[in-house]
């Protein structure tokens, strides 16, 4: 007789754990489906007495299963109590390989030949079996690896790190200890990095204890023979550029493995290659009863997934559920009376913004709670031409007025409406602001961290997109 669960979870990184953890302790039937023989087979392959954060600082933690900045054995000995604690129906070498149905009836496959049946599934599956690699010649030589399981294997070696992500700057500063590494960053500066680690690897290169390379990409790996097994290869502003090296080590992300997640009906929006499900405040997809949460929902951050796991058990139970950035969201939106509620404000920008139309509901709550709305006076000055400041603006409402010449050289003020933006000069290049912009009537602005903005171009095609395309109309 086929087993029938109200839940079935598929995927037991923090997100499932903590999805499963609420359901059990709700005593709602359940089922966990793990693929491997461990759970959270991404934090399992963190690098040994890796220290984890616990980001976002200003979200509360709604789960059963604990999280606190800490190692990664100290993480994976509480879950694992835990697991134990609330009695978690958890199986391993569960393999999915098909779902079929919609709520209330689906039908899960599993590749072992085994099948089972659920009232609702969620998808908590992550992104770490697509791992990026380096699309270059001699991306699978034996000299380059794409995990590092414990740092202090490798001593007085050469070592390449490429991708300056949390997970190259936490390797490259570990190995650093006890070898010669040398990062290489793609870009001119960090993106979408934290804070914490950006300062210390800065620290790093500046004590002399790491190298770094930035505005570099890999040209190719060639195996050598000698005392040094490799040679990576690449461009630099500086031209081209060999470094003799023992290994290579890529730490650049991983793509959601889109083709199995399709083949389960989940529609993407559009056909990039970072493209994530589109789904509802309730991270239900277009499936009815199928939900995604989690790094493939764009959600990576810990305590972000495993909210989201609390989170989706309530809704399928239809049990009320606020959101736990709503308030923090409530706050920046109370000084817009014409906002609303939150669910309200965030289409209102959508639809008054086209640079934002493109991301998931998900992913604009991200980037609202690293931004600021401002509603200044008319006449107010945003910034002056000439200074440092750096931010991003958005016009969510109203105009704002941009001084410029005519081709007499008198004074002008250029208006700019709702759905325009300013600021870009500063976002690309960091220079000084290259005109002065003032508020005009009922004006309600956005104002986005540098950094936000740059993780979101990385991060979300149809943001750079819009923008290339704006900014080479304005040049």
């Amino acid at each position: 007789m086929t087993e029938r669960f109200k839940i079935a979870i598929v995927g037991s990184g923090p997100s499932g754990l903590s999805a499963a953890g609420h359901a059990a302790e709700l005593g709602v039937s359940h089922v966990l489906l793990e693929a491997g023989e461990l759970y959270s087979q991404t934090i399992q392959k963190y690098q040994k007495g890796k220290h984890v954060m616990a980001e976002p600082g200003i979200l509360p933690l709604r789960s059963p299963m604990s999280f606190a900045a800490g190692t990664r054995e100290e993480i994976l000995g509480k879950w694992a109590d835990e697991l134990g604690r609330y009695e978690v129906n958890v199986r391993y070498g569960a393999q999915v390989s098909g779902i079929k149905g919609q709520r209330g009836a689906f039908q899960i496959a599993l590749a072992s030949g085994d099948g089972l049946e659920a009232e609702a599934v969620i998808l908590a599956i992550g992104m770490q079996g697509n791992i990026r690699k380096l699309g270059t010649p001699g991306e699978d030589l034996s000299c380059v690896q794409y995990q590092l399981d414990d740092p202090e294997e490798y001593s007085d070696e050469t070592i390449i790190v490429v991708g300056a992500g949390d997970a190259g700057i936490e390797n490259a500063l570990a190995l650093a200890k006890q070898n010669r590494v040398i990062l290489i960053n793609r870009n001119d500066e960090f993106v979408g990095v934290k804070d914490g680690n950006i300062s210390l690897v800065q620290a790093a290169v500046k004590e002399g204890k790491l190298e770094l390379r930035v505005g570099t990409s890999t040209v190719k790996v060639v195996a050598k023979d000698g005392p040094f097994p490799a040679e990576y290869m690449a461009t630099t502003p500086d031209g081209a550029e060999t470094i003799p090296c023992h290994r290579i080590i890529a730490r650049l992300g991983a793509s959601p493995p889109r083709a199995l997640v399709e083949a389960f009906g989940v529609e993407f929006p559009s056909k990039d290659r970072g493209a994530v499900p589109r789904l509802s405040e309730r991270y239900e997809s277009n499936v009815p009863g199928l939900f995604v949460v989690g790094a493939l929902g764009g959600c990576p951050l810990i305590k972000q997934a495993m909210n989201q796991g609390y989170e989706v058990v309530e809704h399928i139970l239809e049990r009320p559920v606020e959101a736990a950035d709503e308030p923090l969201l409530k706050a920046k939106f109370d000084p817009v009376p014409s906002f609303g509620s939150v669910a309200e404000g965030l289409a209102q920008i959508q639809t008054n913004v086209p640079l934002f139309a493109g991301l998931t509901t998900l992913q604009l709550r991200e980037f609202m709670l690293e931004s600021e709305l401002l509603t200044p006076k008319a006449g107010s000055t945003i910034f002056l031409r000439n200074d440092y400041s750096n931010s991003f603006f958005s016009v969510v409402e109203g105009t704002v007025l941009v001084e410029s010449k005519g081709k007499g050289g008198e004074p002008l003020d250029i208006p700019l409406g709702a759905g325009g933006f300013f600021g870009e000069m500063g976002l690309i290049s960091g220079r000084r602001r290259s005109a002065t912009v003032k508020a005009g009537p009922s004006c309600v602005l956005l104002e986005s961290p540098r950094r936000s903005m740059l993780k979101l171009l990385a991060s979300v095609n149809s943001v750079k997109r819009e923008l290339d395309l704006v900014s080479l109309k304005r040049a």
